[in-house]
């Protein structure tokens, strides 16, 4: 792992195997070393290796290059009997690649993710796309990120198990109740708007686009904005250039996972080009504005948990005034969690060791026929 979403999504993976007296061997690679970090203080999982690959300004050249020439020792000395990669981090691709070099079997958390557009978002659409050519057991989250491994003629050792981030969250549920937000930001909860966007892709126009449309937003709703910004100078110097000006847009340092759990639980609304709020936002019934044009986690559309805002400025704004109270229909509706129920990591488990496979069913207590399936 090498990023907080994918030590979140790790996490009750490791804890189970580990509860159930497997040997692990967690490597990190540093790659967000602040926020990996951040995340760590709640899951305290123990790292046994660290590449620490970090370096300022680094790209995705430097990632790749830095990341293939230090696993090939550690890999060779290890020899695991397999290797876990989560989502479509560019460590994870490498990790698979590297992995596959050695002849060592590659296990993909979160498979079968598509927008089918390489460069939206980029440059995860290829990194998964080629984890999942080299990998060798898929545990997809749902049944479409599985349909959509099935269409690229991957059909062996491909599972359907749920999102372990559901396992994270549910895991550490108590805990995000002793975040107090009303007093350490100044708001009410379900009464502001959280936002949070980082992606490489959102960089430049795009993100000017975005960050006009949030100074609007909150001239028309009146509403208190909290913007945790990431580190990266690309979202840094323009937010604080176009939004530090209003006394309404809280502009903060990047949180500790419990407090941003909290953020999400309690917002109003969330504008995000986060691919893993979408999935963290359904189990809070919190209704997630996306501003990107497409999203490889579609499940969400059904019922309204996600909205696709698109990166105009015009449309940004339109669909936030649009489903600025959809919240409150979100926590009256029974609409199941797309994306998982707690058990994907049991299930992960079950699959390697005990050779058990229940999988996840989405829409749970409804008969489907073969013809809709």
């Amino acid at each position: 792992m090498g990023t907080r979403p994918e030590l979140i999504k790790t996490a009750p993976v490791i804890k189970e195997f580990q509860q159930n007296n497997q040997e692990t061997i967690v490597l990190s690679t540093s790659q967000h070393k602040e926020l990996l970090n951040m995340a760590n203080q709640v899951f305290n999982i123990n790292f046994d290796f660290d590449l620490d690959i970090m370096k300022p300004n680094q790209d995705l050249f430097d990632i790749s290059i830095n990341v293939m020439s230090k696993i090939k020792d550690f890999l060779s000395h290890i020899q695991p009997d397999f290797v876990f990669v989560q989502g479509d981090t560019t460590t994870a691709f490498i990790v698979s690649l590297a992995s596959f070099y050695l002849n060592i079997k590659v296990c993909h958390i979160e498979a079968g993710l598509r927008s089918f557009d390489k460069h939206q978002p980029f440059p995860e659409e290829i990194n998964r796309r080629l984890i999942s050519v080299v990998g060798d057991y898929h545990f997809c989250p749902t049944k479409l990120s599985a349909r959509n491994l099935y269409k690229e003629n991957i059909k062996e050792n491909v599972f359907i198990t749920g999102n372990t981030v559901v396992d994270a969250l549910l895991s550490i549920s108590k805990l995000i109740d002793t975040v107090d937000i009303e007093k350490k930001f100044n708001v009410e909860k379900n009464n502001f708007i959280l936002v949070e966007v980082h992606r490489r892709e959102s960089f430049g126009k795009t993100m000017l686009s975005i960050l006009e449309a949030i100074n609007v937003i909150q001239y028309f709703t009146k509403l208190k904005i909290i913007f945790p910004v990431h580190y990266n100078p690309n979202v840094r110097k323009p937010a604080f250039e176009i939004l530090s000006k209003n006394r309404n847009i809280n502009l903060i340092e990047p949180v500790d996972y419990l407090t941003m759990l909290s953020l999400i639980k309690n917002a109003k609304l969330i504008i995000t080009d986060s691919g893993g709020i979408q999935e963290e936002a359904p189990t809070f019934r919190t209704p997630c504005l996306v501003v990107r044009n497409k999203t490889e986690r579609p499940e969400g559309i059904k019922h309204k948990f996600i909205i696709i805002a698109g990166t105009e400025k015009k449309s940004i704004i339109s669909k936030t005034l649009k489903y600025l109270n959809h919240k409150q229909k979100l926590q009256k509706s029974n609409a199941p969690n797309p994306y998982g129920d707690g058990l994907a990591s049991k299930r992960i488990f079950n699959i390697l060791v005990n050779n058990i496979y229940h999988p996840f069913q989405e829409n749970k207590g409804k008969i489907k026929t073969r013809k809709n399936v």
